[in-house]
């Protein structure tokens, strides 16, 4: 009886402890808050198991590993043999504390200013000098893992178009393409270039009261939609000089699915495989740096986090993609000879899109014909 009683107590005692090996908690070990949304996955021999963190940070972990990857935009990737009860995660930016706001009321200086901003941008903001870029995107789903590296020169013209000198993919095989979606993204819907009038009129302004790193004469201001759906952030701004220098967006299911998609294509694909977002959130933070006298994007960061359902016979079932990316440039000099190069047309992106032009996809074709190399995981 007591050797029964032995047994069950150690097979509890174990129980107990696998099943605390399993939940770990992950935490930003500078601001003292939880880190959402990051991706926590294992591969081995070309398969991947994954989960993501919740809001609170929390994870919950449904498979066994050797080890532990655990990668978010904003935080340097770890790895793990063994699991703590908290995980701490170091930043890779200087993330901004909480914002801290005056809620007397918008004040009336800010929109004009907006305004003028508005008015000047395309003169500050010219983006006419070549530039080194570094791009990085991973995408981690249910059972994938994918990622792709770019480095090389890029410029604007009437489109953007880049250089790429060196491409790196990881995938289970060599099947998988070169995914510039989000750079395409980045470059042409960065924070700057899509505000306009409609920005200003459809949010609501407060000023923060946490002054402290900002750099002088530059203030932080926080926006809000009027609407109901999620559609918020913080942008930078020296007042003296009227530059926005650093801003961060986030939204929601609902703004998302209006802005990012087509009603017609979107209607199209619900009625062939019962499609569905479930859940749809996208973080942008963006800064821009200084380069004679006009401003560039010099540092982007874009996370992309769907939640999906398909209900019909061609496809069935939910999935997810947690797709992180991150952009860095800077100016570059060009040779006395003009270093002969070629450069690609980055065509502007789409989030839904049945038929393409034999334009477009042609520059797709080209974009993924690049010289680039693989590792299989």
């Amino acid at each position: 009886m007591n050797k029964l009683i032995s047994i069950i107590v150690v097979s509890l005692f174990l129980s107990v402890g696998l099943y605390a090996q399993r939940h770990f908690v992950l935490w930003d070990k500078v601001n003292d808050v939880p880190v959402s949304r990051a991706s926590v996955y294992t591969t081995y021999k070309g398969k991947v198991k994954s989960t993501f963190s919740d809001q609170q940070g929390s994870v919950n972990l449904d498979f066994t590993f050797d080890s532990l990857t655990v990668s978010h935009v904003n935080y340097q990737k770890i790895c793990v043999k063994m699991l703590p009860d908290t995980l701490f995660l170091e930043q890779t930016i200087r993330m901004l504390s909480e914002i801290v706001v005056n809620y007397v009321g918008e004040p009336a200086w800010i929109k004009p200013m907006l305004k003028n901003f508005i008015k000047t941008k395309a003169e500050k903001y010219r983006n006419n000098v070549v530039q080194n870029y570094d791009y990085k995107t991973q995408s981690v789903g249910n059972t994938e893992l994918y990622r792709f590296v770019s480095k090389g020169l890029v410029r604007k013209n009437e489109f953007f178009e880049i250089d790429p000198v060196e491409n790196i993919i990881t995938f289970k095989d060599h099947n998988a393409g070169c995914d510039f979606g989000n750079l395409k993204n980045m470059l042409y819907h960065d924070f700057v270039s899509d505000m306009d009038e409609k920005f200003v009129k459809e949010h609501t302004f407060y000023v923060d009261e946490q002054t402290e790193g900002l750099g002088a004469n530059v203030v932080r201001i926080l926006f809000k939609s009027k609407k109901e759906w999620k559609d918020s952030g913080y942008l930078c701004i020296d007042t003296i000089r009227n530059v926005i220098l650093r801003a961060k967006r986030s939204t929601g299911l609902e703004y998302n699915i209006k802005n990012q998609t087509n009603a017609f294509v979107r209607s199209t694909i619900n009625v062939f495989y019962g499609h569905k977002y479930k859940d749809w959130q996208i973080d942008v933070e963006v800064e821009y740096q200084q380069s004679g006298d006009s401003f560039y994007l010099s540092g982007c960061q874009y996370a992309n986090y769907i939640q999906e359902k398909f209900d019909s016979k061609k496809r069935r079932g939910e999935y997810i993609y947690n797709v992180i990316s991150t952009y860095k440039a800077q100016p570059y000099q060009e040779g006395s000879a003009g270093d002969k190069r070629t450069y690609l047309i980055l065509p502007k992106p789409f989030a839904m899109k049945i038929i393409m032009s034999k334009k477009e996809t042609k520059q797709e074709e080209m974009l993924q014909n690049i010289k680039k190399e693989y590792q299989i995981y």
